[in-house]
This record gives C-alpha cells, structure tokens and sequence, in this order.
C-alpha cells in the first residue's frame, strides 16, 4: 500500500506526534504550509518536514520582546465594555498603536478588520478582530 504525501488536519497532527487542538493553534499562530481547499486544510508530508527542520528551540529562548500568543479579554456591563472599545478604537485610528497590560501594539498600513457576530442556539457572540503580520516589534513586552 502507498504511503499517503498529502494529510488532512488530523492526520498532519497525528503525523507531528500531538493533538489536533495543539495542532490547529500552531496553524493559527505560525506560518505552516497548507492549503485550505473547500472547508478542509490539506499539507504536505514533505512540506510539515521542511517546515519543522527549519525551526530553531533557540528563537523560542533568545527573541524575548515578541509575544507569540497574546490574549486580552474584557467582560463587563455592556454600556462599560463599549464605551472602553470606543476609546481603544479611537486610540487605533488615531495613534496607530494601543497598550494592554503593559504590552505594546503597534498596527501598520496592513491591518485587516473583522467584525463577527456568531449566532448559536445558547448565545451570540461579537467579536471585533484585528489581524497583520508581526514586523518584530508589536507585542513588546516594555512598550518600547
């Protein structure tokens, strides 16, 4: 029987050793090559090898200014939690960078803007989301 060269999701996780939940974050927060073809992620056997061998433990360890995850979370009273946006936006729009807890973003020309709302049968979620590609300096942990 022949080898399989081109994996689903699950099998792209089960092929580098660890869980599908791990492995879906990594594909959110790193440059992993694949393809998305219809509602399916699909990724070379041989491109999840190039990928890995190029990484190094030591970037991990010696680039301290970049977050590579950063999560902030504000819940409150409705008319709060708008009017904090309102000024976190306005900040955006006209500084072109916010500060968090002591962390730094900046947000160039690039910064694409999604606003989501999901319906489920339980709940409704809203969600403003801001996405560009790191430069190096965003997410400094000294605001410098």
């Amino acid at each position: 029987m022949m080898e399989k060269e081109v994996l689903n999701l699950e099998e792209a996780a089960q092929f580098l050793g660890i869980s599908t939940k791990t492995f879906s974050q990594i594909l959110k927060d790193e440059d992993i090559p694949a393809r998305k073809i219809g509602r399916e992620w699909r990724f070379s056997k041989n491109a999840l090898l190039d990928w890995l061998s190029k990484g190094s433990s030591k970037d991990y360890f010696t680039n301290k200014t970049l977050v590579s995850r950063y999560e902030y979370i504000n819940a409150g009273r409705t008319s709060d939690i708008i009017e904090h946006s309102k000024e976190l936006l306005n900040k955006i729009q006209t500084e072109k960078y916010i500060e968090i807890e002591g962390k730094y973003f900046e947000f160039p020309d690039n910064v694409v803007m999604e606003a989501k709302i999901k319906k489920r049968a339980d709940t409704t979620k809203f969600e403003l989301e801001f996405e560009w590609e790191n430069t190096g300096k965003e997410g400094n942990e000294d605001g410098e």
